[in-house]
């Protein structure tokens, strides 16, 4: 390598990655990074040392130790979020992380919280509770994702003004994804933060899919809010996420969830380092995984070659990937002209399945209430995805992500470091083979 060459990884990408450095099972096609991550031999190893090290002698780590090794590693992530480390804590995943926030704001009687209908299952339920407990009503922009990017901004801010031109009605907090989590897609986020901003709106960036699958720069973005998992991305052991909040808004979190020992009432004096203290150590619980981002930034680093190789492959995998599964389907990729959809580690490629939109009469169903037409009648969706799952599973050692959206079906494929295209290829004959039981109606047997 000459000195102006790029890192190469020390194993290349693909099944010689997956051999030599993760801990699957042989006979496991891992097709869905996305949704639970991985963690590499090496991190695993790291990780071990580090539990062992707590048993030697628990209080010495847990009481003396823990706050400066939890500090280095908070750096670290800082140093790829390229934010202040004391802008930074550690939380168990993205889900707890935006829940601290929505349990902490202070609600007032008129407040609106903005999102689109693709928001993550769990923040949705985390709006219920608010809808429930605090009055908050909650607006739906339905968006129909992929769009040209400039609608995605001209949608989110024609609602923002709706919403605050009502009388007694404003826009507390907008939430918007890094990427949306089903289907996977990016979205501009870079543009709707200041948008929303500039509509008077607290904006929490829900980066559950962001640090180590895209560039995140937080000193440039400057949200209000920022969540990212550690574990899915990054290769930190499950589950490790962080929470970012800029200094001006830390009186805002008054309480880690659970409700730590260094809470102060209000009014109290609770140091310069209160917001950091706060999420320093909650509860007893094994949290030496938070300190193994070094290890991770290292493997990645050191064995795969940096960020800009593992993003180049990955975003590799799934594109061309993508193309693989529409040759073998006959369909086509969610996609939209002038979006930014498509430029992360997913891509979404439409099923050979028809999604019923009338009823099929008397004689339009088999015995076992399929549809002899071979269309899926929309309130099997649920159960035909799960199907997809452990039938993949069970035949093929293929897990099969998919979903219902926009009136189709959708398979959405993680490029990973570990993938090369034939597994592609494998899970999309395996994934057309279990289209065309479908249709037959095996899934509801």
């Amino acid at each position: 390598m000459t000195a102006s060459s790029p890192p190469v990884p020390t194993v290349p990408f693909g099944r010689a990655m997956r051999k030599a450095h993760f801990g699957f099972s042989p006979s496991y096609v891992p097709l869905n990074h996305g949704s639970y991550g991985a963690t590499p031999l090496p991190v695993r190893a790291a990780h071990a040392v580090l539990q062992n090290e707590a048993e030697a002698a628990p209080d010495r780590f847990i009481v003396l130790d823990w706050p400066a090794r939890l500090r280095s590693s908070r750096a670290a992530a800082a140093g790829v979020l390229r934010c202040d480390t004391e802008d930074l804590v550690f939380v168990p995943n993205a889900t707890t992380g935006i829940d601290t926030v929505l349990k902490n704001l202070v609600w007032a009687p008129g407040d609106v919280v903005l999102v689109y209908e693709v928001v993550y299952e769990a923040v949705r339920s985390g709006l219920l509770w608010l809808e429930e407990t605090r009055g908050v009503r909650v607006e739906v922009v339905r968006l129909r994702l992929p769009l040209p990017d400039a609608e995605v901004v001209d949608a989110m801010v024609a609602a923002a003004r709706r919403v605050n031109q009502t009388p007694g009605e404003r826009v507390r907090l907008a939430i918007v994804d890094t990427i949306v989590s089903m289907p996977g897609l990016r979205v501009p986020f870079e543009k709707l933060v200041p948008a929303l901003q500039s509509e008077g709106a607290l904006v929490l960036v829900d980066g559950a899919h962001g640090i180590g699958h895209i560039d995140i720069n937080l000193g440039t973005l400057k949200p209000d809010f920022f969540v990212t998992n550690l574990h899915k991305w990054l290769f930190v052991p499950r589950g490790a996420a962080a929470l970012y909040v800029p200094r001006h808004h830390q009186a805002l979190i008054r309480t880690s969830l659970p409700t730590s020992a260094r809470y102060r009432k209000l009014g109290e004096d609770g140091g310069e380092n209160a917001f950091i203290e706060l999420f320093d150590f909650t509860a007893t619980l094994d949290m030496t995984n938070f300190l193994t981002v070094n290890d991770a930034l290292s493997f990645r680093n050191e064995i795969c070659g940096g960020e800009a190789a593992i993003q180049a492959y990955c975003n590799s995998v799934a594109q061309e990937g993508g193309e693989i599964a529409v040759s073998v389907f006959g369909t086509s990729i969610l996609d939209a002209p002038g979006s930014c959809a498509r430029e992360c580690s997913f891509v979404n490629i439409r099923l050979p399945l028809e999604i019923a939109d009338d009823s099929p009469g008397e004689d339009g169903l088999t015995e076992g209430g399929a549809r002899k037409d071979g269309k899926i009648d929309p309130t099997h969706a649920k159960q035909l995805t799960m199907w997809f799952k452990r039938t993949g599973v069970r035949e093929t050692g293929c897990y099969l992500q998919t979903c219902a959206y926009e009136g189709a079906f959708w398979w959405r494929l993680s490029g990973m470091v570990y993938l090369d295209l034939e597994d592609v290829r494998v899970g999309a004959e395996v994934l057309k083979g279990l289209c065309e039981r479908a249709k037959k109606g095996e899934y509801l047997l």
